[in-house]
């Protein structure tokens, strides 16, 4: 139990914890999958242009999105500074969050879980994971002795901070898709705490 995680395993589940699961979803438009499995295989933001080619099929008004695709890492900075002005000992010496690299994991994290939920609302999709790539990321999250707990502080002032951007940028209609998209991945990430707690 006291051994530490090797590499090889490190590897093997972050390659699995792929989470994005909208690209396998025939449902929907072939050419709208085509352009988040690019995006996501990228690990990267929309264009301007794909978030308009998606919001052409899923009928989600594209100009409030690229704003607020262009304030992500504000969005996570602010979510940063509202979870360490809670619990700031998190990233001293002894908290979860230290070394500094753990923290930035932390922060890295967030981005890419906005980033697959701007693609979900793109899609005009609040449900997108994968139930595999999940239950790969819980256990890499176990291995890695993650702390859930703050994380999921983190997410929802990431929520918070995205919808109200989001209504400011005009998406009325599409505020709701975003924060249940957010809604989603908590819950699914609240799942990862419940199940540790079950189990020890």
């Amino acid at each position: 139990m006291s051994t530490s995680p090797s590499p090889e395993q490190i590897r093997s589940l972050a390659q699995r914890a792929q989470i994005f699961g909208l690209p396998d979803k025939q449902s929907l438009n072939s050419d709208l999958r085509d352009i988040l499995a690019n995006a996501n295989r990228e690990v990267r933001l929309l264009t301007a242009e794909e978030i308009t080619h998606a919001c052409h099929y899923s009928g989600v008004t594209s100009s409030p999105l690229i704003q607020l695709q262009n304030q992500a890492s504000n969005l996570v900075d602010s979510a940063r500074e509202a979870l360490l002005d809670q619990q700031p000992c998190l990233v001293l010496a002894g908290g979860a969050l230290y070394p500094q690299e753990r923290a930035d994991a932390c922060w890295r994290d967030c981005f890419h879980f906005l980033r697959i939920s701007f693609y979900a609302v793109a899609a005009g999709e609040s449900t997108f994971t994968d139930p595999s790539g999940l239950k790969a990321m819980e256990e890499l999250y176990a291995l890695l002795n993650v702390p859930v707990p703050a994380l999921l502080i983190a997410l929802s002032h990431l929520r918070d901070f995205a919808c109200t951007a989001y209504s400011h940028a005009g998406a009325n209609h599409d505020v709701g898709l975003l924060e249940s998209a957010l809604n989603h991945l908590i819950k699914k990430i609240s799942a990862f705490q419940f199940d540790h707690e079950q189990k020890s």
